[in-house]
Parts: C-alpha cells; structure tokens; sequence
C-alpha cells in the first residue's frame, strides 16, 4: 500500500473530531415572565421570557372597583346644563364583562371591555339600554389612559329620551 494513502487516511480519521454544542448564553430575560393569552392586555408584554398565564391583565380587571363619578350634563350644542357627583361601582362578571351599578337605584348596566383601555355598553335595545325610568335608552361608553392609570375613567355616553338627545361626559374616580 502507498504510504501516501497511509497518511491520508491517518489525517482523515485524526481530524474526525465529534462536534459539540457550545454552552448556553445566559440571559436574564429568558428569566422573566410573561402573559400569553392574546386576550389579556399585557399580552407578550416582558416578552422574551417564560410564559406564566398567571401574570395575566384581563380587560374588566382594569374597570372594577368603586369611585366618585362626577357627571357633566350637555345639550346637543355642547353647553353645560349640570354638574352632579355620586358613587358608582363596577364589578367584573368575567374576563370582558362588567356590571356598572350606581347611576340607578333599580337599573344596573352592562358593559364590555377590551384590551386597548375601553369599554362599551352593551346594546340591548336596539340604541342601547334602558335607562332609569324604563322609557330612555343609554348608550356610550368609558375609558383609561393606560395601564399606569388605575384610578381614573373617562366616561362619554348619551341619553336617548322622548324630549331629544342629552350628553353626559364625566369622570370617575377611584375611592
């Protein structure tokens, strides 16, 4: 046999080396967890990380609590007619849902919220829910600025009644 062959065989099998994985790169953001349910609002937010549903903000959980609303009454021009402030609560029914009771002594309303801060009432009746008296209808919704605002809703709806349209634009506060 060619001491050529010989050699080259030799190479070969010398420089047959198994390949092995280089260690892990640590990084601390692989540690943190984070919320993977779409309908939650802090949906993949510390995202890389480890998912843990448990850290999950649900639409109606950013609305529930009691506050002071203070309400402002328009006319269909915009002019200030009252100004009135009483307690409202909110309560979550599930994850989207809340019950707003407070504007009513008999007449709670239903609403719904989603993952961008806002919530709407829900249209039962055609224009919207009855109001207090069982003849008017309500129909609007409320608001926060963000994740960082838990204490403050911004409300806009308006009052269909047999007289014309009323608009009501208030602010709740939580207590």
């Amino acid at each position: 046999m060619n001491w050529r062959i010989i050699l080259l065989l030799v190479v070969a099998i010398a420089s047959c080396k198994k390949y092995k994985d280089p260690d892990p790169i640590s990084d601390a953001r692989l540690n943190t967890k984070y919320c993977n349910d779409p309908a939650a609002v802090n949906y993949n937010w510390d995202f890389p990380g480890i998912p843990d549903n448990n850290v999950c903000i649900y639409p109606a959980q950013l609305f529930k609590g009691n506050y002071l609303y203070t309400d402002s009454i328009l006319n269909i021009d915009g002019a200030v007619l009252k100004v009135d402030s009483f307690p409202i609560s909110l309560s979550q029914i599930d994850s989207t849902h809340l019950t707003i009771k407070g504007f009513c002594t008999s007449t709670d309303f239903s609403a719904k919220a989603n993952r961008f801060f806002k919530f709407v009432l829900d249209s039962l009746v055609g224009y919207g829910q009855t109001f207090c008296n069982g003849k008017d209808t309500i129909c609007g919704g409320g608001s926060k600025l963000g994740i960082g605002d838990t204490s403050t809703i911004q409300f806009n709806y308006t009052l269909q009644t047999d007289t014309g349209v009323v608009i009501h634009r208030g602010t709740a506060v939580k207590k």
